[in-house]
Order: structure tokens, then C-alpha cells, then sequence
């Protein structure tokens, strides 16, 4: 077994003794003043209903596409097993469904997620090179708290409302909409940034080592090779307190200048972070003493349609409406990648025709006959390569 993949097989989290938290609420771990400030955004009318179909209709499956066209998908049993098996431990760790997993070649140093049903963590392989076992786990944690948090579909509101403004403005010509933006903007900044330190929560809870997730934290911030052991926490803490050092006048601007980042700046990451894990709220919930959400009602992840007609989150064992088995196979949206019943290459999902071979497959209706030779023939003739990027 490669050295590399033996560290993160031997990460902390898959420890007997490690703490799991079954039934886990993302009420338990949240940031004071997340779900206050992410009001403001719910009460946008209709907001809610029409996120959600565009993420399970069109985004989600979009990104799906995308991503498997772009990037190696992880899981147990294929590419980078490893690193799926250590999304699927934190997964179990903070009970939620297990979202897809993608790794792509990319030199900054970042993770994110993105879906409400259909979800999905990706990981840069810069990341994944300079991060421990132990800091990856704080890392993948904190993007499953996005998704135990069910932050994605208003991250997608408020991107619509940076984006889109303009033009929803001139179709909707509400007197006095125009003076809706900045507040909403505001109200979008500010909960994004509150919604960060409740992820860094998360990745805690995750990994429960303060010294991994504070080292990890560092990491994003500036990172040099070879030079780890230089980086010292109650320093960069102490960048914090420089407002104190400069005058009023300096310091609204700053805060203004600040008003549109969408993460706190690491040093002030870090403060929060030791204060919580040193604070009595923690040792509570490591306790097992928590609030509990035993039909992950909220949190984002695949479902399942019961034959009852319930949609049941993907993780519970049996339907909570009529009792019976959840098949785990009838999970609504699926759209795995196949292989090719004559090449054995992988299929995207909607594609009709194997771009390796070009057999037809299953489903696909047979192409119509052109002069000259059938569409299949011309590919063939081609020599195979007209789809390749």
C-alpha cells in the first residue's frame, strides 16, 4: 500500500474511539446569528421553491455532467478510493448522506460543494498534496457542513442576486426594487460569511483535533513548502486585533472594503475556532449531549421515493411514513456513469452512442440512414477521434 494512501487510511477519524454523531442537527454546531442573518434571504417571496427546482431540474444534473467530464470521480471501488473512503467516514461521522466525490488537477489550494439533492465535494489536488490525513478531514468536514446546513441553494440566490440583478430588474419593473439590492446584498455577505465559521464547526466536530483544523486553516491562508513548521497560530490569531492599531476613519473603510468577501479572514477563522473548541458548548456535544434531527429533514443530500409516495432522506434505513425498507437503489436523480456493453468505456449519462466505439446503447433510438453510408459508419471511418477534446 502507498505510503500516501496509508496516512489517510490511518487518519484519526477512522479511530474505534473516535466520536460519532448519530442523528446529528445542524442547529448543534451552528454559528450565533447564521440562521438570522440567512432569514433575510429566505423571505425573498417564492424563493425557496424556485431554487430548489432549478437545482434538482437542471443545476445539479448540469454540474454532474460537467464534472465527470472534467474530473476523476472518486468512490470505494474505483479511482482514488482513499479519499472517498475518508469522505464517506466524515460523512458517517456527522451523519449525512455520502455526496459525490471529485478530485481535479487545479494549483490553489481550495475544496467546495455544490448541489441541494444531488451533491457533490470537490477537492483540488493542490489541497490534497499539502494537507494531512488529519487537516483533509477538517477540510471535507467543513464542506459537508455546507451540505448539512443545506447552504446551497441560497448560495445560488445570492450569486443570482450579484449576477442577475440587472436583468430581473428590467423584466420586473417593481417601483422601489431597485432599492431592495444593497440590503439583500448585505444580508447575502454577511450570512455567507457566518456560514463559514459554522463549516470550520462542522470540520471540528469532524476531525476533533484543534491543532489539525487550526494547521489546516493556516494552510489556506499561506502555505510554503518546507517551511510548515514556521507557521505559528498565536501569531496569526494576533492579526485579528490589528483594527485596534489604526484610526476610526481607516478602519469603516476597511469594514467596507470587507462588505463583499464572502469568507472571514483566516485570522479571525482561527480565533473562533479555539474559542469554540476550548468553550463549554463543545465538550457538550463531545459528551453526546446535542440536538438531534433523526429524518435529516433539512440538510441537503440525495432522497429516496418510498413506494408510499414519501420522499425519505437517502441515509435512514426505513421510511418513517409506512415503515417499509428503503431501497437505496430507487434514490431520486441518480445519474451514474455506465460502461459500454462493447468497449467497456465509461458512458456520461444521456449520451446515446459510445464516443469510443460508437455502439449504440441501450434505450438510444438507431440512427437515420444518411447518402453515403449510415451516421455510424462515417464515425467509424472518422477513426473514433472526432469526439475526442
Amino acid at each position: 500500500m502507498p505510503s500516501r494512501t496509508a496516512e489517510i487510511l490511518n487518519s484519526s477519524v477512522f479511530a474505534p474511539d473516535h466520536v460519532m454523531f448519530p442523528e446529528l442537527s445542524y442547529k448543534t454546531f451552528t454559528y450565533p446569528g447564521d440562521q438570522e442573518a440567512l432569514s433575510a434571504l429566505k423571505s425573498v417571496p417564492g424563493a425557496g421553491p424556485l431554487l430548489t427546482y432549478l437545482q434538482e431540474n437542471f443545476t445539479e444534473q448540469l454540474v454532474f455532467v460537467e464534472n465527470n467530464e472534467q474530473m476523476i470521480r472518486a468512490g470505494a471501488k474505483s479511482s482514488f478510493a482513499s479519499l472517498y473512503k475518508l469522505v464517506e467516514r466524515c460523512s458517517a461521522i456527522l451523519s449525512l448522506p455520502v455526496p459525490d466525490v471529485f478530485i481535479t488537477s487545479n494549483p490553489v489550494l481550495n475544496a467546495y460543494t455544490v448541489g441541494h439533492r444531488r451533491t457533490c465535494v470537490v477537492l483540488h489536488s493542490a489541497l490534497v498534496d499539502c494537507m494531512t490525513a488529519d487537516e483533509l478531514s477538517f477540510v471535507i468536514g467543513h464542506e459537508l457542513g455546507h451540505i448539512k446546513c443545506g447552504h446551497g441553494l441560497y448560495r445560488q440566490l445570492g450569486s443570482f442576486l450579484v449576477q442577475y440583478w440587472d436583468a430581473v430588474s428590467a423584466l420586473l419593473p417593481i417601483p422601489g426594487l431597485g432599492l431592495l439590492r444593497i440590503p439583500l446584498l448585505l444580508a447575502f455577505w454577511e450570512w455567507y460569511r457566518r456560514a463559514e465559521f459554522t463549516c470550520d464547526r462542522a470540520g471540528l466536530l469532524c476531525v476533533q483535533n484543534l491543532d489539525a483544523s487550526l494547521s489546516a486553516l493556516g494552510k489556506l491562508a499561506g502555505k510554503i513548502t518546507g517551511l510548515e513548521d514556521e507557521f505559528h497560530v498565536e501569531s496569526a490569531i494576533a492579526q485579528s486585533e490589528a483594527h485596534r492599531d489604526v484610526n476610526k476613519l481607516v478602519m469603516v473603510v476597511s469594514i467596507l472594503n470587507a462588505m463583499q468577501n464572502t469568507h472571514p479572514f483566516v485570522p479571525v477563522r482561527l480565533k473562533q475556532l479555539r474559542e469554540y473548541a476550548k468553550g463549554p458548548q463543545f465538550q457538550v456535544i463531545m459528551s453526546g449531549q446535542y440536538e438531534r434531527d433523526p429524518l435529516g429533514l433539512h440538510e441537503g443530500g440525495a432522497r429516496v421515493k418510498c413506494a408510499c409516495g414519501a420522499k425519505v432522506n437517502s441515509k435512514l434505513n426505513f421510511c418513517p411514513e409506512c415503515g417499509r425498507p428503503i431501497d437505496a437503489d430507487a434514490i431520486e436523480g441518480t445519474l451514474a456513469p455506465s460502461a459500454c456493453a462493447s468497449c467497456g468505456a465509461t458512458i456520461t449519462p444521456g449520451v446515446k452512442f459510445c464516443p469510443g466505439c460508437g455502439a449504440r446503447q441501450d434505450g438510444a433510438a438507431l440512427p437515420a440512414a444518411a447518402p453515403g453510408g449510415g451516421a455510424l459508419d462515417k464515425f467509424k471511418n472518422f477513426g473514433g477521434g472526432f469526439l475526442k477534446r
